[in-house]
């Protein structure tokens, strides 16, 4: 196996890394020497980094490096605190130093721990079972402390394989947080003692099941936070308990026998999740206003405040005045800006997490396939203090909330919404890292070309890790495309390209399907540039372009077709759903013609979710 250090760094790089190591986030410093070195052992005699060192050991078994806790020969990887003051260090923290003999691991933590496993695990290479690094010292710790990931299980199941496979995804791109939404209208998969008729056994957790997910988060440095969302979003609480919580978003704000009740299933969660420094209180879209739910969310906060945590809401509650002011100790978490902008709640005192919509929210639409999530490199190009919207009707679409400064905005937060389980791995992965990459360390972190080239790699190394496989765009048997001009053509986009798994390619693999689209964004103010190419000049009569055909949806385009790529010729469009008519597609038929580009302008898929997105399916190219 050749050194992957060498293929993926120039040598004249070698004295100047950081942002050149193939690592994702980047390290903040790294000194790479000469050679690599072969670990036979890992040792720790700190008591409380043991559930990381077995973790860190588990893993080096699953990716096939034979590791003895005792080894007869060979050098021992040794686990330890920074050997000065601990305090010294930021939280997370970590110091790598393999070289001259030497294999150490500092830490500040034992997250600190989990950080530098994990970028061991990633510059791992593995000959013969033996495990090898490269020689070389990092010292590396987050910018951001606030990093999270949020799963939605209150409307569709995920198991907790699924959710283990989440929390490897988080230990793997160092995401501290793993927020769990417990509760929805849909579906409560918290398994309540106090209150048993809320579990569903559609949810198919278990109060043990949530006890060795913590454990197993614990011990590779990942957060688990609860979230109970209240007074809104509670149709299952007020259904199956209304003597408790009410029959309406009001009473249970208003209702002391609710407080009640929100009290005792934030014991049992805290109970539960005990490394946990927050818990979430939902508190957004709950149709309560003013100060009804401000009291509401100030009593609960300070239940919480009182077990030692500290409480979450989403963007919801407005500012509010006097006593009736939300407590500045609640952190706010901004994902639609408009009722409360980001700057306005600095200005009030709040501590701010960024959730907007444009590049966090990643949606599923529930029950339909049909997804809205930004390109990956516009989550790598993420700045902290921007808040923006997918929806051409909000205003913060065309212009952004941008904040006068950093100051106050702790980190980010990506939700998995309404999502199914399959499904969540092949978008939110990609998508992950490359937030997480800038809030790690944004200066490292400026060139999305070779953040891409390490990320397909580490991509496979996180597959042998959770033995998972992630979606790959398929492709149709070439013995049916053979009249097909435009089949595997190649594709280029004027933005949006990076939409995993979702790309452009999917434009031009054969497959029709109505749900094999290319997730083209933002198709809005400008639109969409689409540049088929054909493997070799032809005669064209006919271009069929199939897209999303959902009820009345329909994309708006201009079709035109090129012999050169410099002149054009309009030969279709498509603006209204009669276009299309019951079908899945428009025929365009045009006199025959020389062809080797076929170029769509897209305006995006209307009258389903946000027009700001092309749901463009196949472009296909015939001769008759």
């Amino acid at each position: 196996m050749r050194n992957l250090l060498s293929m993926l760094i120039p040598a004249a790089l070698a004295g100047a890394l950081g942002a050149q190591l193939p690592v994702v986030p980047a390290p903040q410093r790294v000194a790479l020497a000469e050679g690599r070195i072969a670990i036979a052992g890992l040792a720790c005699e700190h008591a409380a980094f043991a559930p990381q060192l077995a973790a860190f050991r588990t893993t080096l078994s699953q990716l096939g490096a034979s590791i003895d806790a005792a080894p007869e020969r060979g050098l021992t990887m040794r686990i330890q605190p920074f050997p000065d003051d601990a305090e010294a260090h930021p939280a997370e923290s970590y110091r790598l130093r393999i070289h001259n003999g030497e294999a150490s691991v500092f830490a500040a933590d034992s997250l600190g721990v989990a950080r530098g496993t994990a970028t061991l695990c990633q510059l791992l290479e593995i000959e013969d079972g033996v495990a090898l690094w490269p020689c070389l010292t990092i010292d590396d710790a987050p910018e951001l402390p606030f990093r999270c990931f949020m799963v939605d299980l209150g409307r569709n199941p995920h198991s907790p394989q699924v959710l283990q496979h989440v929390v490897d995804l988080c230990w793997f791109y160092k995401v501290r947080f793993l927020q769990l939404h417990l509760s929805d209208d849909q579906l409560c998969s918290w398994p309540s003692r106090a209150f048993p008729k809320l579990r569903d056994e559609r949810a198919g957790w278990t109060w043990e099941d949530f006890v060795a997910l913590e454990a197993y988060a614990v011990a590779r440095g990942v957060t688990l936070v609860p979230e109970i969302d209240v007074p809104g979003h509670s149709t299952i609480l007020r259904a199956r308990y209304p003597e408790v919580f009410g029959t309406s978003p009001e009473e249970l704000a208003t209702s002391p026998a609710a407080t009640e009740g929100v009290k005792r299933l934030v014991d049992e969660l805290l109970s539960v999740f005990q490394s946990t420094p927050y818990l979430h209180l939902g508190g957004d879209e709950s149709g309560v206003g003013g100060d009804p739910l401000r009291d509401f969310l100030n009593r609960i906060a300070r239940e919480v405040k009182a077990r030692g945590r500290r409480a979450i809401v989403w963007e919801g509650p407005s500012l509010g005045v006097g006593e009736h002011k939300l407590d500045t100790d609640v952190l706010q978490m901004n994902w639609d800006t408009v009722p409360f902008p980001a700057q306005q709640m600095l200005d009030a005192g709040y501590q701010v997490v960024n959730a907007a919509w444009d590049p966090m929210y990643i949606v599923d639409h529930y029950p339909r396939t049909m997804f809205t999530a930004a390109p990956v490199r516009r989550c790598y190009d993420w700045d902290p203090r921007r808040f923006a919207h997918v929806d051409p009707g909000m205003p913060t679409f065309l212009q952004p909330h941008v904040t006068k400064t950093a100051d106050g905005i702790l980190g980010f937060c990506m939700p998995w919404w309404e999502g199914r389980a399959e499904n969540l791995l092949g978008l939110c992965a990609p998508r992950l890292a490359a937030v997480a990459a800038g809030a790690w360390n944004r200066d490292g972190e400026r060139d999305f070309t070779w953040f891409d080239q390490r990320q397909q790699r580490l991509l496979q190394r996180f597959e042998a890790i959770a033995r998972v496989e992630l979606p790959r765009t398929p492709f149709a048997d070439p013995a049916t495309q053979q009249r097909n001009l435009a089949f595997r053509g190649h594709v280029s986009v004027s933005t949006g390209a990076s939409q995993p798994p979702f790309g452009p390619e999917r434009l031009t693999n054969g497959i029709t399907d109505r749900f094999d689209f290319f997730l083209g964004y933002p198709c809005a103010p400008q639109p969409l540039e689409i540049t088929v190419e054909l493997a070799a000049p032809s005669i064209v009569a006919r271009v069929v372009v199939h897209e999303t055909a959902v009820g009345d949806s329909h994309e708006v385009y201009e079709l035109h077709t090129s012999a050169d790529g410099v002149n054009w010729q309009h030969v279709g469009r498509s603006i209204e759903r009669s276009a299309r008519g019951d079908r899945s597609f428009v025929e365009h038929r045009f006199a025959p013609r020389s062809v080797r580009f076929v170029h769509v302008r897209t305006r995006g898929c209307h009258d389903l979710t946000f027009p700001s997105f092309s749901r463009l399916c196949e472009i296909e190219a015939f001769a008759d």
